[in-house]
């Protein structure tokens, strides 16, 4: 069977005519046509979740986040960048410089977008935007150890019940994606600690450097006292090949 011919739409941005597969994201769209839409939650390898609305555009002249919007029908109309769009932009930016007034993301679009924080704000400052990206990363890894809990101002990224997370294997996965450092962990040769729980660290049993916490290889499926590192993994492999005989040697033709 041939594959199914994708359903293609068509609109414009900015004025600009393009096609793009049905259920395309608007950001997704937009990008891959070249116009540049600012984001702090989206990440490329999570799913999208439209908590920080930096994405905001105008659709038919109405606000929406690109990155939850599919575009599904022909005649769509985007425009990425309007009076309307930078006053959005800088309400949000504002509100996210009271969490994290000194990350460089965040200044660099208050110097674009003309804002500063705002003063009846002040206290927030734990550096956490609250975008979920954390959050989401440690569900794609097979876990649900920390949600954003709590409404308002008191929200934040914890645990159960605001103590360690039982289900944290401390992979690191939540730490990697936060787009201002604000998930912190403490790692020396031997230990790792973060969300208030120390891990071990298993070494790769050739080279000795470490390939992670035992509870996050062997949620994995991994042997926590024998994985070996990416790079030692690498050498084995092509150590199984070249020693194949001749004739079991996969063929070009």
């Amino acid at each position: 069977m041939s594959a199914p011919i994708e359903t293609m739409v068509s609109g414009t941005i900015n004025g600009r005519t393009v096609a793009v597969a049905k259920d395309t994201p608007l950001l997704q769209a937009a990008r891959d046509n070249g116009v540049g839409i600012p984001t702090l939650c989206h990440h490329p390898a999570l799913p999208p979740d439209g908590n920080c609305r930096l994405c905001l555009v105008e659709v038919g002249g109405k606000l929406a986040a690109s990155c939850l919007y599919p575009l599904r029908e022909d005649g769509f109309s985007v425009v990425t960048e309007s009076g309307k769009i930078a006053g959005a932009r800088a309400f949000v930016v504002k509100l996210l410089l009271s969490r994290a007034p000194e990350d460089e993301c965040l200044l660099r679009l208050a110097a674009l977008y003309q804002t500063a924080p705002d003063p009846r704000l002040a206290g927030d400052e734990d550096g956490c935007l609250r975008c979920g990206r954390c959050v989401r990363a440690c569900h794609a890894a097979g876990s649900d150890a920390v949600a954003l809990v709590g409404r308002g101002r008191s929200r934040k990224v914890a645990g159960a019940f605001l103590e360690p997370p039982a289900d944290c294997a401390g992979c690191l996965a939540c730490a990697r994606v936060c787009p201002t450092g604000a998930v912190k962990f403490r790692e020396t040769k031997n230990s790792r600690s973060i969300w208030g729980k120390e891990f071990s660290l298993a070494p790769c049993p050739v080279c000795g450097r470490t390939v992670g916490t035992p509870e996050e290889l062997a949620r994995a499926g991994l042997d926590p006292g024998g994985a070996l590192c990416p790079e030692c993994r690498r050498r084995a492999m092509a150590g199984a090949l070249l020693a194949l005989p001749e004739n079991a040697a996969p063929k070009r033709g």
